[in-house]
């Protein structure tokens, strides 16, 4: 895609053209700008993973941003969607998305909305569907007994078919390659059952310190048992699960464990739906930008 001059914005042009990992540095500093805690490292995942686009000044600087990551031929979600202050209320984050609508074609789309973000796409023809909480915290000693039950161990390289089948289940759509990405930087535990794997969670480093996601589960008391052991190896650190469950058991268990929420955040959907097929749900998310 070659750049494209986009509307004249506070007196001077805005370039729309395809992000490179070269912008990491600029795009890094534009997350910290509206106080998003990713690292060089976090966004170095995600546009490995899709495909973005950002805009940009004459001089090359960069002032926004937008995301999207294609999981099969009808659906993808959108993230990353950043626009400089400089630039928010002019329209840019309006236009940077009418090119993400552009290059996803018919796939139906979902995205999680912060509050500054809400109304634009609400305006785009996304349609709330729930509400994802952000819990964070220093971790505190666990519960007991939290991690009580059969056939929990660690992840091994020889899940991943298992892993991705499961998580396709739960989420509603193949995301095989994205976790095949996640099992290169995290520490993963399952619950099997009859020689089958039942739930898994995966836990990697992120932000201030380390986040646990995807979880998949097929009930509360399983997806405690899936967390409980990256909250005891990560005692008295930093640790985040965004999840939709607010209520129940697991919510308790992650506010006990010093994981407070610190946000919430809208999912919104334009177009169909897609859920879990299965008995698993997924209890905790990879990020807001993946799902």
């Amino acid at each position: 895609m070659a750049y494209r001059t986009a509307k004249r914005r506070l007196g001077y042009e805005i370039a729309i053209r395809p992000m490179a990992e070269a912008d990491l540095d600029q795009l890094h500093q534009l997350s910290i700008g509206v106080g998003w805690p990713h690292r060089p490292e976090d966004w170095r995942l995600v546009i490995g993973l899709g495909h973005g686009i950002v805009a940009c000044d004459a001089i090359g600087r960069v002032l926004g941003s937008a995301m999207w990551w294609p999981f099969g031929e009808r659906f993808a979600t959108v993230g990353m969607v950043i626009t400089s202050p400089r630039l928010q209320a002019q329209g840019a984050g309006r236009e940077l998305m009418d090119m993400i609508f552009a290059q996803s074609g018919t796939r139906d789309l979902r995205l999680s909305a912060t509050k500054a973000g809400y109304r634009l796409y609400r305006s785009l023809g996304f349609e709330p569907v729930g509400r994802i909480f952000q819990h964070q915290g220093r971790t505190v000693a666990l519960p007991a007994p939290a991690a009580a039950m059969p056939g929990v161990r660690p992840v091994v390289s020889t899940d991943l078919e298992a892993l991705a089948r499961l998580d396709a289940s739960a989420y509603g759509a193949d995301r095989s390659h994205v976790i095949a990405a996640l099992l290169a930087h995290s520490v993963g535990t399952v619950v099997e059952r009859n020689g089958e794997i039942a739930g898994f969670s995966l836990c990697r480093p992120f932000g201030r310190g380390h986040v646990v996601g995807p979880i998949v589960a097929e009930d509360d008391d399983m997806a405690v048992a899936l967390v409980a052991p990256h909250v005891e190896a990560h005692q008295g650190s930093f640790l985040r699960v965004d999840t939709a469950q607010e209520q129940g058991r697991f919510g308790a268990f992650l506010e006990s464990c010093g994981m407070t929420i610190f946000d919430s955040v809208t999912p919104m959907i334009r177009g169909n739906n897609h859920g879990a097929s299965g008995a698993a749900r997924t209890f905790g998310l990879i990020n807001q930008a993946l799902g």
